[in-house]
């Protein structure tokens, strides 16, 4: 019996744990992207996100009342005939309540990007993918939101 209670607690745990792995992180992208091509570029990242399965796109910085720490992605694009200009900054974010959040972005995350206007959709994949690299960088410094 006590053998049973052992291997069922450890089997709980363990699941618990692989659950806590699995499961997707938030991800807050605010966006000025306004333009026709620009707009491609963050549908196709955001279709990107939600295809990886690591996170989910949440509407605000609260993550919709949960108030976890969201992970953040900010772009701000330029257009200019058949070419976006993309630039993007990664952080976190905390919410106190609905009403009272803070973020901090990290400042060696910056990038720019060049879109050609014909791989629109190529370059928010590929944004996607450096926010990824970003991620899983080999000893990161950890952002703090006091």
């Amino acid at each position: 019996m006590k053998r049973f209670t052992l291997i069922t607690v450890v089997v709980v745990f363990m699941s618990f744990f692989a659950h806590a792995e699995t499961a997707p992180r938030p991800l807050f992208v605010r966006a000025k992207c306004d333009g026709k091509l620009s707009s491609v570029v963050l549908s196709a990242l955001k279709e990107a996100v939600t295809a990886s399965r690591k996170y989910q796109l949440v509407p605000t910085l609260d993550d919709n009342g949960h108030l976890e720490t969201v992970q953040t992605i900010y772009l701000t694009c330029a257009e200019n005939n058949e070419v976006t200009a993309v630039a993007t900054q990664f952080g976190i974010a905390k919410c106190r309540s609905t009403t009272v959040c803070h973020s901090v972005i990290d400042g060696i995350s910056l990038n720019v990007a060049l879109c050609n206007a014909n791989l629109s959709a190529d370059c928010g994949r590929a944004l996607f993918k450096y926010f990824e690299a970003y991620m899983n960088r080999p000893n990161p410094t950890p952002l703090n939101v006091d």
